[in-house]
Formats: C-alpha cells, sequence, structure tokens
C-alpha cells in the first residue's frame, strides 16, 4: 500500500525536525487532473449547497411556525449533538470498509431521510419537533459519512496532490455556505417554501450518485490490518494521535477555538443589536461579511497551497485569529467591524485548511478515517462551548458582571457579549501559544 507519510514511525519531535520531502510543486488545481477527485469535489459541492438551503429553510419553517427561539435554538442545534461520539465511529467503519461503500450507505440514507421530510413538508404535515428528529438523524449518519468523505482523498490522490485536493475541498465547503442562503432565500420568493424544500433533496440525490460514480480497482487498496480485534482497531486512532506530537496539537488547536474562541458567532445579534445598534438589518450584513470573508480565506488556501513554512503559516493565521477577535470585542463601529469580521472569516477558514491538510499529510491511509474523525467532533464541540461561553456571558451581562481588583467586566448586556468574546479571544491566544511552544515540532513542520 501507498505510504501516505513519509514521516510514519518517527516521533512528533523528529516530524518537525526531518522535514516531509517535497521534490516539486504542483499546481495548485493540481487534484483537478484526478477524474476521481473532479467527481468527488462536484459531488461535494452539491451536497453543502443542499445542506445550506436545508437549514435555512428549517429554521425558516420553524420560526414561523412556533416564533419560539427556544425552540429554533434546539432544532438548530440537534444536528450537532452526534457529533460528539459517533465521527469516532464513522471513522472507524472508514479504515475497515470500503470507503466507497460506507458513503454509498450514508448519501442513500440522506436521500431517504430528507425526501421524507419534504414530504411531509409539500403535504403540509410537518411538526417543529419533526425537525428534530430528522437532525438528531441526519446528525449521524453525516458523522458516519464525513470521515470517510475526508478520508477517501487518500485513495483518490497521491500525496504530492493531498494539499491541492485538501485546499479544493475547503473551497466546496466554503462558497456554498454564501451561495445556499441566498438561492434558497430567491427560490422561496419564487415558488414558495414547501417546493423550495422539496427541490434541496435532488441536490442530495446529485451527490449520493457522484459516489456511485468514483471507480478503483479495490484489491489495490486492500486495507492490511495489523492490530489484533476490532477494540483495538477502534482505538488505534486515539493512540497514534497521543504518539504524533504534531497531530495532537494540531487537534487541540482545534478543541481549544471550538471551545472558547467561536463565541463571536453565536453573540453576533447581541453586537448587531445591543452593541453596533444596527438591528436585524446589520445583523444580515455581518452574515454575509463572515461568509464573504470565508470565501476570500479559501481562495487564500488554494494560492497558498504549497507554502514551504505550513508550520509558521498555521501558527501566523492563528494569532491573527486572535488579533481579529479582540479588536471585534472592542469595536463599536459598524464599518470597522465589518472590515474585521471579513477577515475574521479568512483567518478561520485559513486555520481550518491548513489544519486539516497537515492532518492528511501525517497521518497514513489505514488510519485516516479515525484521526479525520476527530476534525468532525472537534465541530459537535463547539455546542459545548457555546453553553460555556453562553453561561459566561449571561454572568457577566447581569448588572452584578465580574471584578478582579481594578478590573471590572461586564455589567450590561453590550459590556457582557463584549468582554465574553475577548476573555475567549486571550484564552485561545494563550492555549494556541502553549501549543505552538510544548510542540516546536508543529510550529517547524514543513
Amino acid at each position: 500500500m501507498r505510504n501516505v507519510c513519509p514521516g510514519i514511525g518517527l516521533t512528533g519531535t523528529q516530524l518537525g525536525t526531518h522535514n516531509t520531502p517535497e521534490p516539486r510543486k504542483p499546481n495548485v488545481f493540481a487534484a483537478f487532473s484526478v477524474r476521481n477527485f473532479r467527481i468527488l469535489w462536484i459531488g461535494r459541492v452539491t451536497s453543502n449547497m443542499s445542506r445550506q438551503m436545508r437549514e435555512f429553510l428549517r429554521a425558516w419553517i420553524v420560526w414561523e411556525s412556533t416564533r419560539s427561539p427556544l425552540r429554533l435554538g434546539i432544532v438548530s442545534a440537534s444536528l450537532a449533538w452526534p457529533m460528539l461520539f459517533m465521527p469516532f465511529v464513522g471513522g472507524f467503519l472508514a479504515d475497515r470498509l470500503d470507503r466507497r461503500l460506507v458513503l454509498k450507505f450514508t448519501e442513500t440514507a440522506l436521500v431517504f431521510l430528507w425526501g421524507i421530510v419534504a414530504a411531509l413538508v409539500y403535504f403540509q404535515q410537518i411538526q417543529w419537533w419533526h425537525f428534530i428528529v430528522s437532525g438528531l438523524v441526519s446528525g449521524i449518519i453525516q458523522s458516519i459519512g464525513r470521515p470517510g468523505h475526508q478520508a477517501i482523498l487518500g485513495n483518490i490522490v497521491e500525496e504530492t496532490h493531498m494539499p491541492s485536493a485538501v485546499a479544493l475541498d475547503t473551497a466546496a465547503d466554503t462558497w456554498p455556505r454564501a451561495a445556499g442562503p441566498a438561492i434558497g432565500g430567491i427560490l422561496m420568493g419564487i415558488i414558495g417554501v414547501r417546493l423550495t424544500f422539496l427541490l434541496h433533496v435532488f441536490g442530495q440525490i446529485f451527490t449520493a450518485i457522484t459516489i456511485f460514480l468514483l471507480r478503483w480497482n479495490p484489491s489495490e487498496e486492500r486495507l492490511k490490518q495489523t492490530e489484533a480485534g476490532s477494540v483495538g482497531s477502534f482505538f488505534g486512532g486515539f493512540r497514534y494521535v497521543w504518539n504524533e506530537r504534531v497531530l495532537f496539537g494540531l487537534i487541540g488547536l482545534g478543541v481549544c477555538y471550538a471551545m472558547v474562541g467561536s463565541s463571536v458567532h453565536f453573540l453576533m445579534p447581541v453586537f448587531a443589536d445591543a452593541i453596533l445598534k444596527v438591528g436585524a438589518t446589520g445583523l444580515g450584513f455581518l452574515m454575509t461579511s463572515s461568509t464573504i470573508g470565508a470565501s476570500l480565506g479559501s481562495l487564500v488556501v488554494v494560492v497558498l497551497v504549497n507554502f514551504p513554512r505550513r508550520g509558521y503559516l498555521l501558527f501566523a493565521v492563528a494569532c491573527i485569529n486572535v488579533v481579529f477577535l479582540i479588536l471585534f470585542s472592542r469595536s463599536d463601529t459598524f464599518s470597522l467591524s465589518i472590515c474585521i469580521i471579513v477577515g475574521m472569516g479568512m483567518a478561520n477558514v485559513m486555520f481550518r485548511a491548513f489544519r486539516v491538510t497537515l492532518m492528511q499529510i501525517l497521518t497514513p491511509n489505514h488510519l485516516k478515517g479515525r484521526v479525520i474523525s476527530f476534525q468532525t467532533a472537534i465541530q459537535g464541540m463547539s455546542w459545548i462551548g457555546v453553553l460555556f461561553m453562553g453561561s459566561l456571558a449571561e454572568i457577566l451581562s447581569s448588572q452584578m458582571g465580574l471584578s478582579f481588583g481594578p478590573v471590572r467586566l461586564g455589567g450590561n448586556i453590550s459590556n457582557g457579549a463584549a468582554d465574553t468574546v475577548l476573555i475567549g479571544a486571550i484564552l485561545y491566544g494563550v492555549a494556541t501559544l502553549a501549543f505552538f511552544w510544548l510542540v516546536p515540532s508543529l510550529r517547524r513542520y514543513r
């Protein structure tokens, strides 16, 4: 089997001093030369586009029928709950079974699931709690499928094309975030909610078809299991991450951002209303600016796909993200906040893409599913961060606030939200410095 990571067998420190050889630099679009990747990429675009449309339509239907922010929040969070633990099952299956088989099952299951929901919407039989059930089921299915989607890159592209593949895959994940809700809103105004929800299912069907079109010789990619027993194999990814310090640092950075650095996203309505005084219209501009920044960030990732000092680049992007978070927490000017959010969106996407690229390069193909599953689990952990930082914001928004000697934090809603983002940025910055200092091979990796 092809050795995906030339550093296998070395410790994390050795990975930092024995850099991965790069005898040639492929074109940034090199992965598109591979037929299977082109097909997979097109399916990723339609899948993400359909998902963004679905989330937009689902939120509108729930709000229109309940007028309850609490129920809207429960429905929105239901998709993420299974992502706390199910991705590890998906990663294990992606490493033990034919990855195409896993993806065929998950994509087909999503077609049937959302086809049923679309029928309920079309015939006006949908209830708000149906979206909780479907969100949970969809979260389980996607948690099993997403590690396979990432791991299958190791089957269809060469190692030298991996940075290009991850960068282009990031673009396929980012651009639909802007286009999906916009298309959904336009279609909803033209043909109505029911037909639009029904139409988005065809995007899911198209994605499933692309998986069935993937072709390669299974005998060439037969995974050779060297561990004894399925239980040992299940924890193989955990052991590998624990022993490889660079991977451990990459995952740790992702967890820290999800837990304390991402609070700005769910507090955005508070900033729009209580701090910037721009209301719902301004909130729309803020969210759009974040999406534009993310889209630009995905372009930068493609351009910098062959950057030689990847560890230092990741460190720089993480530090820039911290600076943007601090600046946003202190800004009370709408135009300045817009500019900061664009930069923050760019930094967020670049940070994630560079982390995933390094994880792909450092992980051998027979462990990719289990290691990449950590990335999917990090997305689920973000809701733990929302609860933690949300509780902090609630405390700081009270009249009491928090006092540390001469320093007083919070005291009202606007100060509470701003200081929560500031605290999260500082904690995230300290964690970033700690990881790059304790794992020097992480910043020196090339």
